[in-house]
């Protein structure tokens, strides 16, 4: 997640480089975030047939293969191909997509908990790693940048994924009709109400965050805030996620899934406004204010859709169950990340493509209250699914 998060840093240096507007030139993430997404249902299905060491480590060689590749890209149809959709291809594998089914796995009786837990290097990955690549891009340049990610990925991720496995029982037989024992199967998944507003809410929740997250230092610095510190501020956005994260895991098993959200997500709004206040003002505090708020609310979006799912489709299926309710997630990044670049490009001003996220986040809130309340467990899982 910190190579993800980082592109922003990259993101002016590419518009220098390649001379595109900027609505071009987020393209490349959107890329990115779109295969991520499309790639949902396959990287769930690998998870389950290969199981997460080897999945992680032939993930890992990919994403480093094709950095490198990137790194030498002279347009920006070649950053597209190599950066946005095979780096994106090895990426989605590493995500929160596969670690988060495997810890809502791991531990059933505390999922939102574990989750959190798990997510923690989510929120710590990119406190490191954007400051990092400020500092890099600023000694060297974004390509010497991505060499470096590459290297990153040989030397620390696939070695350290020898060591991952899934729990005892993970991969239980199926039944005669092909329906996965101790859960639901793809196909019964699918056909219920509660798979369709998770997608939703999943949906909603990454038109919003990766808007923000890619353009929030392009807006700082348009507002006469340093090159470094708008970056330290980003990252400190998600050093503040580590603690909202744990909160939002130990408040989804407390008060559940849909009023943590809630709370998260009004957490984020009011982070938005404070920088809506930061460009009407020019008062640099405000850009503190968006960090505190904005950044409790980083990463909950994952934590209470896959606890949340966890508790409908938990069983030998999840991966697949939980791959394609990601499916979601590619498109809404791909939208917001355009979006905030073509809305800018159109009006002079971040402020409408803010307005966008504060409704796709109302609508996020929405879809999560539409689903049950009861938690999906044994024989209820059957109840929750038929209604």
């Amino acid at each position: 997640n910190g190579i993800v998060m980082a592109f922003a840093v990259l993101y002016l240096p590419l518009i220098d480089e390649f001379g595109g507007s900027r609505g071009e030139v987020a393209t490349v993430q959107s890329a990115l975030f779109l295969v991520s997404g499309f790639t949902g249902p396959l990287v769930g299905w690998a998870f389950d047939r290969l199981g997460p060491r080897r999945l992680f480590q032939w993930s890992g060689v990919l994403a480093a293969a094709a950095l490198v590749a990137a790194s030498r890209a002279t347009s920006l149809p070649g950053l597209v191909v190599a950066y946005g959709l095979l780096a994106g291809l090895g990426l989605s594998a590493l995500g929160s997509q596969t670690n988060m089914t495997l810890a809502a796995l791991w531990y059933p009786e505390a999922r939102g908990r574990a989750i959190a837990v798990a997510d923690l290097g989510t929120g710590f990955g990119a406190f490191c790693f954007i400051p990092l690549a400020q500092a890099l891009v600023t000694a060297l340049d974004w390509r010497a940048t991505l060499l470096a990610w590459a290297a990153l990925l040989l030397l620390v991720v696939v070695p350290l994924n020898a060591l991952q496995r899934l729990p005892e029982g993970a991969g239980a037989p199926r039944g005669p009709a092909g329906e996965a024992r101790g859960g639901p199967a793809l196909a019964g998944a699918v056909r219920s109400a509660p798979f369709w507003w998770l997608g939703a809410m999943r949906f909603f929740g990454a038109c919003a965050f990766p808007l923000m997250n890619v353009h929030m230092v392009a807006f700082a610095i348009g507002q006469g805030i340093a090159p470094a510190t708008a970056a330290t501020a980003l990252g400190a956005v998600s050093l503040v996620s580590l603690a909202g994260r744990l909160t939002t895991g130990v408040l989804c098993d407390r008060i559940g899934r849909a009023p943590t959200l809630t709370l998260a997500y009004a957490s984020a709004a009011v982070g938005i406004g404070c920088l809506v206040l930061l460009s009407a003002t020019g008062a640099p505090w405000w850009l503190v204010l968006y960090v505190a708020f904005y950044g409790m609310a980083q990463g909950s979006s994952g934590i209470v859709a896959s606890a949340r799912a966890a508790d409908l489709f938990a069983g030998p299926s999840f991966g697949a169950i939980w791959g394609w309710l990601s499916l979601a997630v590619g498109p809404g990044e791909a939208l917001g990340t355009w979006l905030g670049g073509t809305l800018f490009d159109v009006s002079g001003s971040y402020v409408p493509a803010f307005g966008f996220v504060v409704l796709a986040l109302a609508a996020g809130v929405i879809a999560i209250w539409r689903i049950p309340p009861a938690m999906a467990t044994g024989d209820a899982t059957g109840d929750v699914l038929r209604r």
